[in-house]
């Protein structure tokens, strides 16, 4: 008989995708060292009365509970002389009064990254975690550690993103409860659950494909959780009949069990109204087993490139007719006289593109070299913009390579510098100009965060008010530097110390989440020397 361990790879491994996960607070207690609901509304009504008297007053309901307490909250807020820096950062964000609740709640997640999960007792799994092979990830969590975890992932935050977007269902993680990178998105109190429950059956339309057609795999939940009782129950009214045992069997809910304990995998029934659904609830001691059992899938692309491409396929089939995405559908002999196709797929036998592989590179190598500047890829970009000279020529760089990093989901690249060189010195200067890419990425940039915010409270507590040589030479190794001197006002940051300090180090930063980090820091340098004064 199978150990069942050896039975959930055995269920991953004939499922032709690979898993979701589905994260809930468990998550965050464990690795973060996170207060669960309760334990976070209790610490935020120290300042105001005993959390015990709004449990009681909302008969046990937690969001209950949290609408009455943010109103105190709110009261208190916008007269305590302890909260005079916060409203003076945050009063612009206030619009309603839950709103102060939810900034302070976002700022004490922003204390917690994925390092402090690295450097506590469960190191081994985190390590054994950041390996696993998932298509994306949905959560219920607002902390930071998931996209610090799968840095390349692109993030929907809330209901509303999540709705209004195109999720390439790869490479994603969607946080439907909101995030603390946006305080209003959390889903905390009760006429939020209100609304958040109401577009629930449009939310579950937008999942009812991926857990179809994926693995659902439950970490850090309950499962009597209403909440996902009720989303379960949602998509599974989603579906005809004849998909409904599919989508069962692709649900495994994993548990903790106690050490004398032994795992095990069943089934459990859930009921919710009239409608029930049987899933797989998988218990296990050691949770580095189910991680190991999730990294045995290796992609010959990371996730981030097959959903690069399943966009730019999106994108190409949707676009208007007289739009300048054009896609085509050529044979190999023609594929040279192709000049206007942006994007190429080839679908054939094995052996045929064999025999025609010599044929199919030479063409694509003059397809090349007619692209030109529109072939620069935006490691290059980041390269060149650390060098004392440019190897680019700046206005066939911005011509014909940024209008392809503005239809990409990335928000940092450089791009000042290149509009320095083109003589575009201003706002006004730009938007008469003709570069229509570089006006999307100055936009996408404008609002960007050059920091990872988890690393904010190390900033506080070791760095403010030292200077940016001072912060490189105290800091214990070259990644710490890079996530500490973006924290400095930006008046006080040296950008040329900056500069002289990634050039010399860019090979340190190959590893993520300090990739991540590497691109802003060469963004915020862009920004410093190159950017628009007024």
């Amino acid at each position: 008989m199978a150990r069942p361990i050896e039975e959930l790879q055995s269920i991953l491994q004939k499922h032709p995708a690979a898993p979701f996960l589905f994260i809930g607070s468990g998550f965050s207690r464990r690795y973060l060292g996170l207060s669960d609901w309760a334990g976070l509304l209790q610490r935020f009504c120290e300042p105001i009365r005993d959390f015990g008297y709004y449990i009681s007053k909302a008969n046990g309901d937690l969001p209950k509970a949290a609408s009455n307490m943010a109103q105190d909250y709110n009261e208190w807020w916008w007269s305590a002389p302890d909260m005079a820096d916060s409203r003076s950062q945050f009063a612009g964000l206030i619009k309603g009064s839950a709103d102060a609740l939810k900034v302070e709640i976002a700022k004490y997640l922003s204390q917690y990254s994925l390092e402090d999960a690295r450097n506590s007792e469960f190191g081994g799994e985190i390590a054994a975690l950041s390996k696993i092979a998932v298509d994306g990830v949905i959560t219920t969590n607002w902390d930071f550690f998931l996209e610090e975890l799968f840095p390349d992932y692109k993030v929907f935050i809330g209901q509303e993103e999540l709705l209004f977007s195109n999720p390439q269902s790869i490479g994603e993680i969607y946080k439907i409860h909101g995030s603390a990178s946006d305080p209003r998105s959390l889903i905390l109190t009760a006429e939020d659950y209100a609304e958040f429950n109401a577009r629930n059956p449009y939310l579950a339309a937008k999942l009812v494909t991926i857990f179809v057609e994926h693995p659902i795999i439950f970490f850090g939940y309950s499962i009597t959780d209403p909440h996902i009782r009720a989303l379960i129950s949602s998509i599974a009214r989603c579906l005809p009949q004849h998909k409904i045992d599919t989508f069962q069997q692709n649900l495994i809910f994993i548990q903790r069990t106690d050490g004398d304990e032994q795992p095990v995998i069943e089934k459990t029934t859930i009921q919710s109204g009239e409608f029930s659904v049987t899933m797989m609830v998988a218990k296990f001691t050691d949770f580095g087993e189910i991680y190991a059992a999730l990294s045995e899938s290796k992609r010959k692309m990371p996730a981030r490139v097959l959903r690069f491409f399943k966009e730019q396929l999106y994108e190409l089939v949707h676009a208007p007719v007289d739009s300048e995405k054009k896609i085509a559908v050529v044979d190999y002999d023609e594929i040279g006289s192709a000049e206007s196709v942006e994007f190429v797929v080839g679908v054939g036998v094995a052996q045929r593109q064999q025999d025609l592989g010599k044929k199919v590179d030479k063409a694509a190598e003059s397809a090349l070299a007619k692209k030109g500047y529109a072939g620069v890829s935006p490691d290059e970009v980041f390269v060149d913009c650390l060098q004392t000279k440019s190897k680019f020529d700046a206005s066939d760089l911005l011509g014909s390579a940024f209008p392809a990093y503005a239809r990409s989901n990335r928000t940092f690249i450089p791009v000042f510098r290149y509009l320095h060189a083109a003589k575009i010195r201003s706002e006004k200067e730009l938007a008469a100009s003709s570069y229509e890419g570089a006006k999307k990425v100055v936009e996408k940039l404008r609002k960007a965060d050059y920091t990872l915010p988890s690393y904010g409270k190390r900033f506080k507590s070791s760095f403010a008010g030292l200077s940016t040589k001072a912060i490189i030479e105290k800091a214990t190794d070259p990644i710490e530097a890079l996530l500490m001197v973006p924290f400095q006002p930006p008046r006080e940051i040296d950008p040329h110390e900056l500069r002289q300090f990634l050039h010399a180090n860019s090979g340190n930063f190959k590893q993520d989440p300090y990739r991540t980090a590497y691109r802003k820091a060469v963004c915020l340098v862009d920004r410093l020397i190159y950017g628009f004064r007024s």
